[in-house]
């Protein structure tokens, strides 16, 4: 079957004119491109005037078309990844600007179409630039048989009414806030979040009454069981922890992939990861708090939805309280948690792929923190070096093995062979010097099919930090994850590792695409490299990705790039004056054009 859906993506505002009187009149609320958020009137960048954006809810195998309008007025282009899916076959569609595509250029349109695999909850977000953390993403949903469902016998329901994405949301665009903290002293903390495009925050007095925006509901009936899928879109460091009052969680899935059911109260989620459980309606019929509350630096955010029962007769706002924390799947290494279970304890309800249990043809060590280095965009060494400023403006850069990610000029999937390659690096062939600043085009060569282990660690020197990892193309089995210390350095992780001081999970491991890795800590994943191409590995974090925290996987080599990217796939790449094929006649013109040009901005100048 084939799916085919519009995107038209533009900037907008929240409580635009299409609100007319929300929230003083709450129905207004929910008129047609009205978006409420939290409150707060600020620009959006979204599609098709809603928050979040369509949910695309499809089968396994069905071909999704997705016609993408770019109507962002300030010129800026965009691409759209279809986050979870692998992209086997079409790796063009993967949607990585300068990697797998170029730019979709502002007032013109690109067809995305690829097959809906694997099945899972997934989701789709703008991959350029901080569209993503102005509100340019939503769900992809794709379901298979419930016969072939390992847990279908623990729910009655899964329908696209119990959805649910979560995010920080700022008070600004993401590039204001993340222009006065990287160039001058502003923080990089969020003011809100939201539930499903809309929360309360803002306060809206008339007379004697306060108004609030409304806030996400969903409804269930007392008695049945319903699949929940939850996704977080956080934009900064914001694992935001996930409850719902006088219900446990039973988590079946995470990232896509089924696990074995684990029950718990409280469930946080890390920027890019999805996970589904089971609520049973099993309470008395009334409304109760669906609380989301930040973690880290968005401890100070928080949210609620609310859950209504179908069979009670209450419409106010619940009356619930919080009940007893006794046991948090997935939350931060370094935080005091009450009954912590870590992704690395979870378990797969299907056999993983043997081959993954067998030794390594290949182990890569990537570390990162955050480096105080003369990042060059940031502090320019001759002018205001990081050394000789006041610590409030400092900027760290977040690197991969001591390198700042510096975007291609043109997509490496198949335009490599222009590309300029004195510009590729690999620091575990060539490392950097200590304390020096390191920007390339960080590149890890691949060879196909074989069994790839990566042991990705955070020094953890600088920050108590955790970041959100996330790979294209591809899941991974999660086989080792811990928390050294307060820090971990390469030769120590690297003796651990030497030492088989590392306990492993080999024999059912958890498959996700996104994990945390502990601060001070590592976690270890492997995969086969069965899916030729270029694929980004990063930091789900908007700020970090932007500032380079990200490196290519190139999984074997051009000729094993098959089926070839269509021969009309657009090109792009940086240009340089060189010889011009007019003829005297034309030249003659285009220098008539510019002079009547010249002449006539000039005299509207004069007449300003």
């Amino acid at each position: 079957m084939t799916c085919e859906y519009n995107f038209a993506l533009e900037w907008y505002s929240t409580l635009s004119k299409a609100c007319f009187d929300c929230p003083y009149n709450i129905t207004d609320c929910s008129r047609r491109d009205c978006i409420p958020g939290d409150g707060f009137e600020r620009s959006v960048t979204v599609v098709n005037r809603q928050l979040p954006g369509p949910a695309i809810s499809v089968c396994e195998g069905d071909v999704v078309v997705v016609n993408v309008k770019n109507h962002l007025t300030n010129g800026e282009g965009t691409a759209i990844h279809w986050h979870g899916l692998h992209q086997r076959n079409n790796q063009w569609m993967d949607g990585v600007p300068m990697l797998t595509q170029c730019p979709i250029p502002a007032m013109s349109s690109h067809q995305y179409q690829f097959s809906a695999e694997p099945a899972g909850t997934h989701w789709w977000h703008a991959h350029a630039g901080f569209q993503r953390g102005d509100g340019a993403a939503g769900a992809l949903i794709v379901r298979k048989p419930k016969s072939f469902e390992p847990h279908a016998s623990l729910y009655d329901v899964d329908d696209d009414s119990h959805i649910m994405l979560l995010g920080d949301w700022l008070h600004q665009t993401t590039m204001d806030k993340f222009v006065m903290h990287h160039h001058s002293s502003g923080n990089n903390k969020g003011e809100g979040m939201l539930i499903n495009g809309k929360g309360v925050f803002t306060e809206f007095v008339s007379g004697n009454e306060t108004h609030w925006t409304p806030r996400s509901e969903c409804t269930v009936e007392a008695n049945l069981r319903y699949r929940f899928r939850v996704i977080s879109n956080a934009v900064v460091f914001c694992p935001m922890e996930f409850s719902i009052d006088q219900h446990n969680l039973t988590v079946i899935n995470s990232d896509g992939r089924d696990i074995e059911p684990i029950t718990v109260s409280t469930l946080t989620l890390h920027g890019g990861e999805r996970y589904d459980f089971v609520l049973e309606a099993n309470q008395i019929p009334a409304s109760y708090w669906v609380r989301v509350q930040g973690v880290a630096d968005c401890v100070n955010q928080s949210q609620t939805a609310i859950l209504r029962y179908t069979d009670s007769s209450d419409t106010g706002l619940p009356t619930s309280s919080d009940h007893l924390r006794v046991s948090n799947l997935n939350p931060l290494h370094h935080n005091s948690i009450v009954g912590p279970i870590y992704a690395g304890q979870l378990r797969s309800a299907a056999p993983i792929d043997p081959r993954l249990r067998g030794t390594p043809d290949k182990v890569h060590f990537f570390g990162f923190d955050f480096k105080k280095v003369d990042n060059e965009m940031f502090h320019r060494a001759a002018y205001y070096p990081i050394t000789a400023l006041p610590r409030n403006h400092h900027l760290y850069t977040p690197q991969i093995n001591n390198v700042t990610f510096a975007s291609p000029d043109r997509p490496l999937l198949y335009q490599l062979d222009t590309f300029d390659r004195s510009k590729l690096c690999d620091p575990q062939i060539t490392p950097t010097m200590g304390g020096k600043f390191r920007s390339c085009v960080h590149n890890v060569k691949i060879p196909k099919d074989k069994l790839i282990e990566m042991v990705i660690f955070d020094e953890g020197f600088t920050f108590n930090a955790g970041h959100p990892m996330h790979l294209h193309g591809q899941h991974f089995a999660v086989v080792a994850m811990d928390r050294v210390g307060v820090n971990l350095s390469l030769e120590e992780i690297k003796a651990l590792h030497a030492a088989g001081n590392i306990t492993y999970e080999l024999t059912n491991p958890p498959m996700k695409d996104t994990v945390i890795v502990p601060d001070g800590g590592y976690t270890i994943v492997r995969f086969m490299s069965d899916n030729p191409g270029f694929w980004a590995f990063h930091c789900h974090l908007s700020f970090h990705l932007e500032t380079g925290m990200m490196l290519t996987l190139q999984v074997g080599e051009p000729e094993d790039f098959t089926p070839l990217v269509p021969q009309d796939y657009p090109r792009c790449g940086s240009y340089r004056g060189g010889k011009q094929l007019v003829s005297a006649a034309t030249s003659t013109v285009s220098s008539l054009a510019i002079n009547i040009v010249f002449t006539v901005v000039s005299s509207m100048l004069m007449l300003l």
